[in-house]
């Protein structure tokens, strides 16, 4: 996976699409996630002088050697704070923070450089694509679990994570019957059986991220409609959702749709979330840009049981093409 990272394409084109915000004008990121967007470490600013192509990571000096770890491209030299006097002051950033750590004329703080992370390219897709096939592995290889506890396989989750040189994008969510129902449940020890679901909430981050969920339903059980009414929500939602749409227009309405039919349970989230070097990159607000990263995870919760699932897709012009290819329906 570092190896695809480090790939210069990769690099080169995210570096197109920034130089077409910043209108050609040299540029500072400081926002975390943005300079770990640009240059895959989280370092304090990075700074592009797209005329003289030059690239610089600006890190403190105690991360110099930490650098070396990670896949930063070839072409950004990294250099410490004190060191970072020397570049041409940038004209356009992604915060007012920026003269902080790098020179600035009068700045222009632009949210087309913010948001020019949402629209991926197609290197970035590509690599995004081969992280959630490792994390459908993972996810694989643990469920469903049997005589272990929610905690258990949490911890396995985040485990392997680390072994295959990775690591969780965030805290793995477990949950049996009523830990389902709680959308952002802690994992417990205690719980070692389940009766209707068990719900894995997972993923992981090697400079992007990953965000997939699955319920897994007794065969027998109650969950199974409920299970069939949140699939049917999903695929309605995946059919709508393209370059240009509002996408809270498709949740308020697959909203109504399932806690109409299970007027037990409620849909308390939003439809989904923008996903890239942050699992929550952004809200699912506004038009939709070609190209964007995004999950869908329709839900339906109680005080007995919930079932999520959740997919990652690309936003294309004429709709969206799924990432993720774990069963839906997921009965046992």
């Amino acid at each position: 996976m570092k190896e695809r990272l480090s790939r210069r394409r990769l690099f080169r084109a995210k570096m197109r699409r920034l130089e077409e915000a910043c209108n050609g004008e040299r540029c500072a990121l400081v926002r975390r996630d943005s300079v770990e967007w640009a240059a895959h470490f989280p370092g304090l600013a990075f700074y592009a002088d797209f005329e003289a192509e030059e690239y610089v990571l600006v890190v403190p000096k105690m991360d110099l050697s930490a650098v070396r770890e990670w896949p930063v491209p070839e072409e950004v030299e990294v250099v410490e704070r004190d060191r970072a006097g020397d570049l041409r002051p940038a004209r356009v950033s992604d915060s007012d923070r920026a003269p902080k750590h790098v020179p600035c004329y009068r700045l222009k703080v632009s949210d087309r450089v913010q948001n020019v992370k949402l629209s991926k390219t197609k290197e970035e897709v590509e690599v995004i694509q081969e992280l959630v096939r490792i994390t459908e592995d993972v996810m694989r290889s643990l469920i469903p679990a049997e005589g272990r506890s929610e905690s258990e396989v949490a911890g396995e989750l985040a485990r392997t994570s680390v072994e295959i040189g990775a690591k969780p994008a965030f805290d793995p969510i477990v949950g049996y019957d009523e830990g389902a129902g709680v959308p952002h449940h802690h994992p417990d020890p205690r719980r070692r059986e389940w009766d209707h679901v068990m719900l894995v909430d997972f993923g992981l981050k090697c400079v992007y991220c990953t965000d997939v969920t699955r319920t897994v339903c007794a065969r027998d059980g109650d969950a199974v409609p409920v299970l069939e009414t949140v699939c049917e929500a999903l695929e309605e939602a995946l059919d709508e959702l393209k370059a240009g749409v509002n996408p809270k227009e498709i949740e308020e309405r697959v909203r109504k749709e399932m806690e109409d039919e299970f007027q037990d349970f409620e849909f308390p989230h939003s439809l989904g979330h923008h996903v890239g070097v942050a699992v929550h990159e952004g809200r699912l607000t506004g038009e939709l840009p070609e190209g964007a990263v995004i999950t869908v995870e329709p839900a339906l919760y109680s005080e007995r049981f919930g079932v999520r699932v959740e997919e990652m897709a690309v936003v294309r012009r004429d709709g969206c093409e799924v990432l993720t290819n774990l069963p839906r329906e997921w009965v046992v």
